[in-house]
């Protein structure tokens, strides 16, 4: 591992109760690296999306693990990845299908404010997928993922 980086790494059963948990413990990690309150609020909210995310939708691994939650950060970048199984092929492509419409738009605060728009007009309950748009939107990460093995891995990265 590279000096300069430091991690603290999570593996979580989905219970609600484990959310905020990881609110803390993200919260406490970037105080000690002496990050600024702006760059703290949104790692905590991004954090806790992508966390929810997994317990609301995700399944339990091929290995038997359910979450694995990743923050790194250095003086130049911060990095959160979650990993959880997931149930279809339809709930994988689904959230592909956000990440894909988040990665390439030049317009984070139009995409969110379409896809509050399209829930309004169609409010279906379900899978809302808006945290992801508050990520890129609110927190200005970029999202990306990679699946392999019935297991999604989304990374939100954000540039200092």
């Amino acid at each position: 591992m590279n000096s300069d980086q430091v991690k603290i790494s999570i593996i979580i059963k989905p219970t609600w109760n484990l959310v905020k948990e990881v609110q803390v413990k993200a919260e406490k990690f970037m105080r000690e690296k002496n990050m600024s309150s702006d760059i703290i609020d949104a790692t905590i909210m991004c954090s806790t999306e992508l966390i929810e995310n997994a317990v609301k939708y995700g399944a339990e691994k091929p290995d038997g693990s359910s979450i694995d939650f990743d923050l790194r950060a250095t003086e130049n970048m911060i990095e959160i990845v979650v990993s959880n199984g997931y149930h279809t092929e339809k709930d994988l492509q689904n959230v592909m299908e956000h990440i894909n419409k988040i990665k390439s738009s030049d317009d984070p605060a139009a995409l969110y404010v379409e896809r509050l728009q399209e829930l309004l007009d169609n409010p279906k309950p379900g899978v809302s997928q808006l945290g992801l748009y508050r990520i890129s939107y609110e927190g200005g990460f970029k999202l990306d993922y990679r699946h392999e093995n019935m297991t999604l891995t989304i990374a939100a990265t954000r540039k200092i």
